[in-house]
């Protein structure tokens, strides 16, 4: 933002709170910063679904790290025990029993999508909690269970199986995988 404003800019702080596809332009951003009030009708006139959260730069950027927390670590989550569950062969089990204690999550279909997910987009998305976990340290707080994130979603991103991930079986390959390359 300096760098920016120094050279006769002026810098926005933009957080893309959704994936791009299929919504593009109506994709949900949250804006911040010394300029966004001045930088909003421009997206209103644009068609975008911009939302101003704050005049600090870093706002929104704060708010998508800190939501993403949350969003890539439960994909974590979720593939760790899909995988576990399926290794034991209980995965149909487990995913009931956590529909009963949770109902309406649709843990199946989010387990599913988790794996997708990171089979596709796992080191784009390390990367992502790669900066949230600095932001969390930035803030003197402990960071673990964002920096496991990061190294799972980027182990499964580095298996190179989005050609698969729309695939049934998917779970089958990332076992697969993960048992090779453990040595087992």
């Amino acid at each position: 933002a300096a760098a920016i404003d120094a050279a006769g800019g002026r810098y926005v702080d933009v957080a893309v709170m959704a994936p791009v596809h299929p919504q593009l332009h109506k994709t949900p951003l949250l804006i911040s910063g010394p300029h966004a009030e001045a930088a909003l009708p421009i997206f209103e006139q644009l068609d975008m679904e911009a939302v101003l959260v704050g005049t600090e730069v870093g706002i929104a950027s704060a708010m998508k790290l800190s939501r993403s927390i949350m969003v890539k670590g439960l994909e974590a989550l979720m593939a760790e025990c899909l995988l576990t569950a399926k290794t034991f062969g209980v995965e149909d089990y487990v995913i009931g029993s956590l529909e009963k204690s949770h109902p309406g999550f649709g843990w199946k279909e989010r387990a599913e999508q988790s794996l997708e997910r990171m089979a596709v987009h796992g080191i784009r998305r390390a990367a992502e909690m790669d900066e949230a976990a600095m932001m969390i340290d930035d803030l003197g707080l402990p960071n673990r269970m964002t920096q496991q994130t990061v190294n799972w979603q980027n182990q499964i991103g580095n298996f190179d199986m989005a050609e698969r991930a729309q695939l049934p079986g998917l779970a089958d390959a990332l076992l697969k995988q993960i048992q090779s390359s453990n040595g087992k």
